[in-house]
C-alpha cells in the first residue's frame, strides 16, 4: 500500500496500548535509500509533553494506514541538543 505525504502530514500517531501521542510533523528521508529515517511527531495534551516533538525510529512503527500510525509501548522521548547548549570542558593537567 501507498500512502502520500499529504496523508502522512498529521497523522495521529497512538502508543500500541492506545495513548494518543500526537501527530506526524513531518519526516526524515535518506536520499541514499529514498527511506524514510525519522517521523517526527508533534504531541499535544500528554502530561508532561505539551507540545514537544518526538523522534520516532521506523523500527518501532508496527502500522501506519491513512487513519493513523501504531507504534511500540516503549517509543520514548529523544531530546535535540544545539550547539549552544553544549558547555565546553576543559580538561585538567596536573
Amino acid at each position: 500500500m501507498k500512502i502520500l505525504s499529504s496523508d502522512l502530514i498529521n497523522l495521529p500517531v497512538f502508543t500500541q496500548s492506545g495513548q494518543h501521542l500526537g501527530r506526524v510533523d513531518s519526516f526524515e528521508v535518506d536520499i541514499d535509500s529514498q527511506a524514510i529515517t525519522k517521523y517526527h511527531v508533534k504531541t499535544g495534551l500528554i502530561k508532561g509533553l505539551w507540545h514537544q516533538q518526538l523522534l520516532i525510529d521506523p523500527s518501532q512503527v508496527i502500522s501506519i494506514s491513512k487513519e493513523k500510525m501504531i507504534i511500540e509501548d516503549n517509543a520514548v522521548k529523544e531530546k535535540r541538543v544545539s550547539f549552544e547548549e553544549v558547555k565546553l570542558v576543559t580538561p585538567v593537567t596536573k
